[in-house]
Order: structure tokens, then C-alpha cells, then sequence
């Protein structure tokens, strides 16, 4: 087996000193180098655009390690919501079950939410004779440099969630824009055409944010909605609040939100203000969903599962296993609501105690944590009691 893995936990400050140290501003979580939607619950496909071109040479790289466990780095740009968090655990979770187990040696790197950072980082990893890096990218162009630099030594590039559009870089993404769309129609059925709607832009500039403010705004236009304001969330629940209260206290006329944060943000914003629930859109959350179920929220709920880490974690995997994979892998987004007879055209999900989310799981959970057709599946306990 290799030697010279990342250390587990490498300190903010830590400087870039020799060749494979890690950069300024990056640091290993304990990963997992022991050796250890269609559907409305989620499922993945792929769009067959065919492999990239260091398919070939991950599959002679796969022959000469016999034997040998794939070094996997899951790069991530930013700790700053809970759903990052859910997805490195998700994707450490899956890298110590079978099939995994016995072909995978996983190290998590977080950055700073810099493309500088990130970039030196890869460039790091590169040094230190990874098989495969797996990144949630600070940024859709920043980047290709480093991720160039990684595929000319040979190393298999997967991004996810914030993807990177570069030749021979596989792709893993919820269908944002289609969830976008479905949010935004359903706000147009529940509040009317030419109502007065917020609109959450997420983080600033990130390719997610980016393209589901486009699905949003085009469904808004076509409905003749006003966008009365616009706040960035950064997907956390306290920004969120404190931007949506913001936002109440220059607006009175406030019919729908189009939140990408989640139920509870929108409900304690609102009922702090004293000012009526409207309907909401937001991202799945434990805490968020017992919030819409116990006061019976007018809310379309989605989720941009947190096992999109371990499904690039996968595509890495076959495509150092020799495997043809296409480049792009699409998983689809769940919806769950209240009231799942309001006809918008989109299949969704009766909010349910016990099944959608637990009284006794931590507030931030989001369930499921998988698609319903990945292998292995994960279990809610798995992944909250994991121990990082």
C-alpha cells in the first residue's frame, strides 16, 4: 500500500513549506483512510456524453496497483452550512461499506471558500500521488488550472454539486435547475401570477446558485412575478434568518419566498416579525421539515441530497476500475410538502414524521442520505453517529 497519506487534521494556518504539504487555509478532516430525483425520494442517471480522455489511463493506472486501495482526496471548498458537513460524513460513511471498503483509502481536505486556495490545495494533492480527486469547486473557471495540472499526472477529476465544465472533468450534480423550476412554478400555483416573491441567491457566484437563480427568474418572468428583493443565505439557517428579516422590514407586500435555505429559517424570520406565514420554498432539512409539518406550512420542500459526494466518489471508482462512465451524472432532486394535491406537474412527497424526518436525529439531518438506487444504501443513524 502507498504511504504518505494527508495528515487527518492539518491546521488553518499550516504553510505551504515543501512539495505535498498542504496550503495555508486548507485542513484534512478525519476521513475515512482506515481501510476500512424520477423518484420523489431521489435517484441518479447519467447523460451518456462519453468518457473523458483519462478514462483509458485510469484503467492501466487500475492494473498496476493490484491489490493496492485507490487514494481518494475529497476536496471542499467551504464548511459553512450543515449540508457540507452531511456530505463529507455521507461520503465517509459510504467509503468504509462494501464495495469500498476494500478499494478505497478516503482524505477530506476542506479550504477556505477561495478559488486560491482550493487551487493550491489541488495542486498539493497532486504532489502526494492521489489516484482520484473529488471536489465541490469554489468556482466553475478559477479552477481548471490546478484540475489540468491533475490530469496531465494522470489523476482522475470528479466535481460535484458546484461542478466544473472542463475537457476530461466528470460531472455530479443534483438537477438544480429542475428543481428550481418546480419551486418556482409551484410558488406561481400557490401565490398567483404577478405576485410579490424574494428570491434567495444562495452564495454568491457559485455555479449552484447561478444556475438555479436562471431556472427561477425565467419561470418568474413567464408568470409575471415581481422580485421585490433579493438576499443570499449562503444555504445557513442564521444568515438566512437575519437576511429574510432584513428583507420584511423594507417590504411589507410579501406574498411567496423562494427561500435556499430551509422551512425553519423562513418560519423564524417571519413569526419574529410578526408578520403572516406565506408559501415557502427551501432546501430539506430534519428541523426544517418538523417545522412545516407542526405548523402546517404552505412549503414545497427539496433536496440536494448530501450523497452527492459519495456518487462522485462512485464514478471516480469505476472509472479507475476501467469502466466506460459518462461524463455527466444527473441525480434527481425529492419534493416534500404538506398538501401533495396541488397540480404544478412535479411528483412529490407527503411530509411524514417517522419517514421523512425523526424527532431524534439532529436538527440538520437531511434524509435520505443517498439516492433510492445508490449502493450502498445509508441508514439515518449511520451517518448521524458517525464519529469524523
Amino acid at each position: 500500500m502507498k504511504k504518505g497519506f494527508l495528515k487527518k487534521t492539518v491546521g488553518i494556518a499550516l504553510s505551504f513549506m515543501m512539495v505535498g504539504g498542504l496550503l495555508a487555509g486548507c485542513g484534512g478532516s478525519n476521513g475515512s483512510s482506515s481501510a476500512s430525483a424520477g423518484s420523489s425520494a431521489g435517484s441518479s442517471s447519467s447523460q451518456a456524453a462519453g468518457s473523458a480522455s483519462s478514462s483509458s489511463s485510469a484503467a492501466s493506472s487500475s492494473s498496476e496497483k493490484s491489490g493496492e486501495k485507490y487514494k481518494i482526496a475529497l476536496s471542499n471548498s467551504y464548511m459553512g452550512n450543515d449540508w457540507r458537513q452531511l456530505m463529507i460524513k455521507t461520503t465517509q460513511v459510504v467509503a468504509e461499506k462494501e464495495p469500498y471498503a476494500d478499494k478505497v483509502e478516503l482524505d477530506v481536505v476542506t479550504c477556505e471558500n477561495t478559488a486560491e486556495a482550493q487551487a493550491a490545495s489541488i495542486d498539493a494533492l497532486v504532489e502526494q500521488g492521489y489516484d482520484a480527486i473529488i471536489l465541490n469547486a469554489a468556482s466553475p473557471t478559477a479552477l481548471i488550472p490546478s484540475i489540468q495540472r491533475a490530469q496531465e499526472a494522470g489523476i482522475v477529476i470528479v466535481t460535484f454539486d458546484n461542478v466544473v465544465e472542463a475537457d476530461g472533468v466528470y460531472r455530479v450534480s443534483t438537477d438544480l435547475a429542475g428543481l428550481s423550476t418546480a419551486w418556482a412554478e409551484w410558488l406561481a400555483k400557490m401565490c398567483g401570477d404577478g405576485s410579490n416573491v424574494i428570491v434567495d441567491t444562495g452564495i454568491a457566484g457559485s455555479t449552484s446558485g447561478n444556475v438555479m437563480y436562471e431556472a427561477a427568474m425565467k419561470v418568474f418572468d413567464e408568470h409575471k412575478m415581481n422580485v421585490v428583493s433579493e438576499f443570499a443565505s449562503e444555504y445557513a439557517d442564521g444568515v438566512g434568518q437575519e437576511q429574510i428579516a432584513s428583507v420584511l422590514a423594507a417590504n411589507d407586500n410579501v406574498d411567496g419566498v423562494y427561500s435556499l435555505c430551509y422551512a425553519n429559517t423562513v418560519y423564524n424570520a417571519f413569526t419574529d416579525a410578526g408578520r403572516e406565514l406565506v408559501p415557502t420554498t427551501s432546501f430539506n432539512s430534519n428541523i426544517g421539515q418538523a417545522t412545516a409539518f407542526d405548523n402546517k406550512m404552505d412549503v414545497l420542500i427539496g433536496q440536494n441530497t448530501p450523497g452527492l459526494g459519495a456518487e462522485a466518489m462512485k464514478v471516480a471508482v469505476d472509472v479507475l476500475d476501467g469502466k466506460e462512465v459518462s461524463q455527466e451524472t444527473f441525480v434527481t432532486a425529492g419534493l416534500f410538502t404538506n398538501d401533495t394535491s396541488v397540480d404544478f406537474g412535479y411528483k412529490t412527497t407527503a411530509i411524514e414524521e417517522g419517514k421523512t424526518f425523526f424527532r431524534d436525529l439532529p436538527d440538520a439531518f437531511d434524509y435520505p442520505a443517498v439516492p433510492a438506487d445508490f449502493d450502498p444504501q445509508v441508514s439515518a443513524e449511520e451517518v448521524s453517529n458517525y464519529k469524523q
